[in-house]
Formats: C-alpha cells, structure tokens, sequence
C-alpha cells in the first residue's frame, strides 16, 4: 500500500498497523466486504478501489 488513504476511510480512525506489510504466514483478518464484487463494480464504474464512496463500498457488505 502506498500509504494513500481510501476515499471510504476517510473521516475513520485507521487501527493501528493499518498500513504495514502483511504477514503472508499469518491468518487473513475477516472481511465484511466481498471484495471480488467490489473491484468487479469498481472497474464497471472506471474508478480505483481508493476512490470508491463509503456509500458504494457499503453496498458489498456481506
């Protein structure tokens, strides 16, 4: 991550490690997203996963 913060995160207080180097050994944290619509709906619209609107990132929500 290039230390950018997403557009839906913006206003949020980011926990703390938000923008560390994964551990590729270590369980992967729980997503509420389904993050393969999301980016499927993102390339629909012509916009990047970061400029995405809460709004539209809440509609993935599972």
């Amino acid at each position: 991550m290039n230390g950018e913060i997403p557009k839906f995160l913006e206003n949020e207080v980011l926990p703390k490690g938000y923008f560390d180097e994964p551990n590729p050994y270590a369980p992967m944290p729980e997503r509420k997203v389904n993050l393969l619509e999301l980016s499927r709906y993102a390339k629909s619209v012509n916009k990047k996963l970061i400029e995405l609107t809460k709004e539209e990132v809440e509609k993935f929500k599972q």
